[in-house]
């Protein structure tokens, strides 16, 4: 995924199909993106990344099939140029550290994938990893990171919101952090400024340095 302008290959694997259909119609949306092939299974999954070798690999870990750290492995093996998306409902922290040591590039909620995807196919696309604010807030408040802190601001700031400032945080451009996350330009500073108003900051970067002091995004 050396050229960040060509079209990714994208396969996708879900066994609950209605959303399945909602992940196909929200593909077909997405500018320089096409949907190879999608399937119910992770033995059908596997078939199809030797047949298509993919770009992009967008995986449910509770499917069907062989553990997830076992379909890392063998994409890894199969298709070594494949970068995988985790869609996961729960988050499990042992889970995804081991996931990330495979290789996994992003991990994102099923629960706001529709608002989330785009954002996570195109940090991939930069060679960036990428996990859900939302995970990321849950995980800071399962393993006790400022609890309070956490469980303040998991409330308080939308996914989206979270989103926005880490995209920030990494110096994009308010019309790159739009085009990234498939949203206006007015929108992203909507964002920010009710992130702004929900830290108490002052200012954009005022708001990334107390998110990043309290650990609710990273910055690499």
């Amino acid at each position: 995924m050396n050229n960040k302008n060509k079209n990714l290959t994208l396969v996708a694997a879900d066994d609950h199909r209605l959303f399945l259909q909602g992940l196909t119609g929200l593909l077909s949306t997405l500018n320089g993106v096409r949907l190879a092939a999608v399937c119910g299974d992770g033995d059908a999954l596997l078939r199809l990344v030797l047949h298509h070798r993919p770009d992009l690999v967008l995986l449910d870990i509770s499917m069907p099939g062989p553990p997830a750290e076992e379909t890392l492995q063998r994409i890894a093996a199969g298709s070594p140029r494949t970068r995988v998306v985790v869609l996961t409902m729960h988050l499990d922290n042992g889970l995804s550290r081991r996931l990330f040591e495979l290789g996994l590039w992003a991990y994102v909620s099923k629960s706001d994938a529709f608002e989330e995807l785009s954002g996570a196919i195109e940090a991939v696309r930069k060679g960036l990893r990428y996990v859900s604010p939302a995970l990321q807030a849950q995980a800071r408040i399962e393993a006790g990171q400022d609890a309070r802190l956490g469980k303040t601001a998991a409330v308080s700031l939308s996914g989206r919101e979270l989103a926005v400032l880490e995209w920030a945080a990494r110096g994009e451009t308010h019309q790159s952090i739009a085009d990234a996350l498939c949203i206006t330009e007015r929108t992203v500073r909507f964002h920010l400024g009710k992130c702004c108003e929900k830290l108490g900051a002052k200012s954009k970067a005022h708001a990334i340095a107390l998110a990043t002091q309290r650990r609710l995004i990273r910055v690499d």
